[in-house]
């Protein structure tokens, strides 16, 4: 396994954290492993991964940070953050240091306000079985959707829902968009302990912080259902596959394809 420092303000828009590039990973495992070194050396921030299609991740976040004007810096206090962003006095019209996270954050969290989990099951996305067994396949070996180059990013926010302002995504109009993909890792971290670790091109990523009982599970199915316009019964191997693992993967897009 390689792991590389990523320059802030070197490697596109979204850049506003400390960075890791990690390759040559050889399992799932290993990740996880990383991940939770990090979490253990930032107790106070957020550890977000990138998951499937990193380059395709990357595209629709930049382009939803600017869609959602998440980068609109009018309004902010400039005043505290580093001298490189500015040039003649004026700043540069873009954001591209940590120092200027504030300002995605908080433009993040006045649009989130009024979403939630009901509008996120709103948004009236479907699962079919060819999508299904794809959902059961990740979670029973994410290894296999991996991309095979990961950032790592320690995000300056303290819960694991609020990760999302650190890699906004969703920018296609019939998938969630970072605010509906927020309000769903808010619903389930609150309910059911799930931590948001990992966001992709496709999928959502989470960690299991405790056992759930068997109404929880019941209850987690009744949710997923709602989001995804089914019915509990069909998501049955998909929980249980779950519960063995400590992790669930989502979908947050229309429709997933190998």
């Amino acid at each position: 396994m390689k792991i590389n420092t990523l320059l802030p303000g070197k490697s596109g828009l979204e850049i506003l954290c400390d960075s890791y590039l990690i390759e040559n990973l050889e399992s799932f495992e290993e990740l996880i492993e990383v991940y939770n070194l990090h979490k253990e050396k930032n107790p106070e921030m957020t550890i977000i991964l990138t998951l499937d299609n990193l380059g395709q991740a990357e595209y629709t976040s930049v382009h939803s940070t600017m869609s959602n004007d998440l980068d609109v810096i009018e309004g902010h206090d400039l005043s505290g953050i580093d001298k490189e962003c500015f040039e003649n006095g004026e700043h540069l019209g873009y954001l591209s240091t940590p120092s200027e996270f504030f300002i995605l954050k908080e433009n993040f969290l006045n649009q989130v306000k009024d979403v939630d989990f009901l509008t996120a099951c709103d948004k009236g996305l479907t699962i079919d079985e060819d999508e299904l067994a794809i959902l059961e396949e990740i979670n029973q070996s994410p290894f296999n959707f991996l991309d095979k180059e990961i950032i790592l990013r320690i995000v300056p926010v303290k819960n694991a829902y609020e990760g999302v302002c650190g890699f906004p995504n969703g920018y296609f109009a019939s998938d969630l968009d970072p605010f509906e993909n927020y309000a769903l890792a808010k619903h389930l971290f609150e309910k059911y302990g799930l931590e948001l670790f990992g966001i992709g091109a496709s999928f959502l990523g989470f960690i299991m912080n405790r056992t759930l009982d068997v109404q929880e599970v019941q209850e987690l199915g009744v949710d997923l259902s709602n989001l995804y316009d089914t019915t509990p019964e069909l998501l049955v191997r998909l929980l249980k596959i779950t519960q063995e693992k400590g992790y669930l993967f989502l979908k947050y897009v229309e429709y997933l394809d190998h």
